[in-house]
């Protein structure tokens, strides 16, 4: 994968119960959609996580004026998790290292927020 600009959602989800079935759901609390560099993770990256126990996939740039602690990254139709934060070359960005995540409710709830942000 080249390091190259690529449009991703960031978003924060949060489960709440269905006033009309009980049932709970997850939905979007916070989110946007954003530009930026995703590579795939640097070695010694790669290795820190494995010793806290994560798979490090991507290290997706943002501004850090941007970044309000969300926990989802969204991009090229896959879910990833928020795992570790890392310095950017720049001190103005940060360096969110994400782990390859699969929960269908959250996917749901972001492509939900996506359509209805259209």
């Amino acid at each position: 994968m080249q390091t190259i600009p690529k449009r991703y959602v960031l978003a924060d989800v949060e489960s709440v119960q269905n006033e009309d079935t009980g049932d709970r759901i997850k939905r979007v609390v916070r989110a946007k959609t954003l530009v930026d560099l995703i590579d795939v993770v640097g070695v010694n990256t790669a290795q820190l996580g494995q010793v806290q126990g994560f798979t490090l996939a991507y290290s997706v740039r943002i501004l850090r004026a941007l970044y309000e602690q969300e926990k989802f990254v969204c991009f090229d139709g896959a879910l990833y998790e928020v795992k570790t934060l890392g310095k950017a070359k720049s001190p103005a960005y940060l360096l969110l290292n994400v782990q390859e995540s699969s929960d269908p409710e959250i996917e749901r709830a972001i492509e939900e927020w996506q359509s209805e942000s259209l």
